[in-house]
């Protein structure tokens, strides 16, 4: 029987061997504990960053009859990578990597560069103003990428399907990162 228990979603950039910017999570260090992981979720992150970089997607502690394990996902700008991490030893069990186009392709299909995801209203969307206050919109479509209790993930998408620019916003501390996809660089980080 598999359970999982959700540590937290982190949405931010972090330097291989740093993890500045990532949020500490709560987790025991007591292995003798009955269900209790023997590495922090924070130590878990670190071992799957020795081997990639990029921004964590998902941390999940997962319980196995043989084993738990953290269940760790990394997006980079090319490449998707997923990491199952022993909870008691540290030791890296398996470990996956996909190119982000084609998962994204995979996700979210397009016909002929137009996005099935666009969101209905998005001017209800709490970055919603922030967004337009800092990048120009015009001719550009919000499609929607992520949406779920943790973070939403947009992108503004130009009439001829080329992605312009990516937003993250981390809903429970109201953070909102905008970034310009095809100059890699930071338009907007900050609390709204």
């Amino acid at each position: 029987m598999k359970n999982k228990v959700m540590i937290g979603t982190v949405v931010g950039t972090v330097v291989v061997g740093s993890l500045g910017g990532v949020a500490a999570f709560a987790a025991s260090n007591d292995s003798n504990s009955v269900g209790q992981p023997g590495i922090t979720a924070e130590r878990a992150l670190e071992i799957a960053f020795d081997h990639t970089e990029g921004t964590v997607q998902e941390v999940e502690l997962s319980f196995e009859e043989d084993g738990n394990y953290y269940e760790i996902e990394i997006a980079s700008n090319t490449s998707e990578y997923e990491f199952n991490v022993d909870a008691v030893k540290g030791e890296i069990l398996d470990q996956h990597a996909g190119n982000v186009e084609q998962e994204e392709e995979e996700d979210n299909p397009s016909d002929n560069g137009h996005y099935p995801n666009e969101p209905a209203d998005v001017a209800s969307f709490e970055e919603y103003g922030m967004i337009v206050d800092q990048v120009n919109t015009d001719g550009l479509t919000f499609h929607l990428s992520t949406d779920n209790q943790g973070n939403r993930i947009m992108f503004l998408v130009s009439e001829d399907g080329k992605k312009q620019y990516k937003t993250i916003f981390v809903k429970y501390d109201q953070h909102l990162k905008i970034i310009d996809v095809n100059n890699g660089g930071l338009v907007y980080n900050g609390t709204i």
